[in-house]
């Protein structure tokens, strides 16, 4: 851990909620935070006749208006946590490109999924989609749902580096927060639709065979992440039948965290790609992380990444 939170403010309620549970995880690992508030200038308009070109005074009001919401934010912040280190950053742009910028480095990037939607600055769900590929860490979104503070960590698993990364942050943050991780591996029921004629006995077989595959994947995987310090993190396996997204979820009730790879590898049936974090992302009642790989080891993006 390098000691820094990165938190997209834009004043709404949801940016409120990625603060407050930014900064009850800070307040467990001891890390700082960093407030980002990004602007965006009205550009010059030359539009079938039509000429404009924004004042002085309109980009000093929106300059004010992200200093002020910064401003609110690290007092907010400041009456949670007296002892927490905060630090706030105002810049013009896009709120996903100034996130993806002060992810650098970071531990976690923290946003909402929904933000005011204005064009002055928003952090809407294209910024939490646009960030799953260019956030430069792992990227927590929070929602208006529930944010546990107890409970399991809750990780999607096969045998992919996204997946091993992500069981290597789940445990990571399991053990920062004195809990367990359920790893989920999951199979895919499409078997019994696809092959009603054949022999129930056959099928039984090759489902039993399904599920011990998926059931040494996550063993596999676990077995990449040995000399991590696990020693105080229990790590529970458990393998599902069924769409990899609806199985994670099914068995997050409990959870205080859900953490998932940007994509996974392409095991037959049993896989996490990149549409099942944004399934979970759009479903889940609880806060989600997203783990890409190392920066030196990620491929470059293309479309079967997302």
């Amino acid at each position: 851990m390098t000691g820094r939170i990165v938190v997209g403010i834009d004043g709404s309620e949801q940016s409120g909620y990625a603060l407050d549970w930014a900064v009850a995880r800070a307040r467990l690992g001891g890390e700082q935070l960093e407030l980002v508030n990004s602007y965006t200038l009205i550009p010059t308009v030359d539009f079938f006749g039509f000429h404009g070109l924004p004042s002085s005074q309109s980009t000093v009001q929106l300059i004010e208006f992200s200093e002020h919401v910064l401003d609110a934010a690290a007092a907010h912040v400041r009456e949670l946590a007296p002892d927490l280190t905060c630090t706030q950053t105002s810049t013009m742009g896009h709120p996903a490109g100034a996130l993806a910028a002060a992810s650098e480095g970071a531990d976690a990037v923290v946003v909402g999924r929904r933000g005011l939607g204005s064009a002055a600055s928003a952090l809407l769900g294209s910024v939490s989609n646009r960030l799953t590929i260019e956030a430069k860490c792992p990227l927590v979104v929070v929602g208006e749902g529930e944010r546990p503070l107890t409970g399991p960590i809750v990780v999607g698993v096969d045998e992919s580096e996204f997946g091993t990364n992500a069981l290597r942050y789940a445990i990571t943050e399991a053990a920062v927060r004195k809990t367990s991780v359920r790893a989920v591996a999951a199979m895919d029921s499409l078997l019994p639709r696809s092959f009603p004629q054949l022999d129930p006995e056959l099928l039984a077989r090759m489902r039993a065979g399904a599920k011990a595959e998926a059931a040494e994947a996550i063993t596999r995987t676990l077995d990449e992440v040995q000399g991590m310090d696990t020693a105080s993190v229990s790590v529970s396996p458990v393998v599902v039948e069924g769409r990899a997204a609806e199985a994670i979820l099914k068995h997050a009730d409990d959870a205080q965290l859900i953490v998932v790879g940007t994509h996974g590898k392409g095991l037959v049936h049993r896989v996490l790609l990149g549409s099942v974090s944004r399934e979970i992302l759009n479903d889940a009642d609880r806060p989600v992380a997203i783990v890409d790989l190392p920066d030196a080891d990620t491929p470059p993006v293309t479309a079967e990444r997302l």
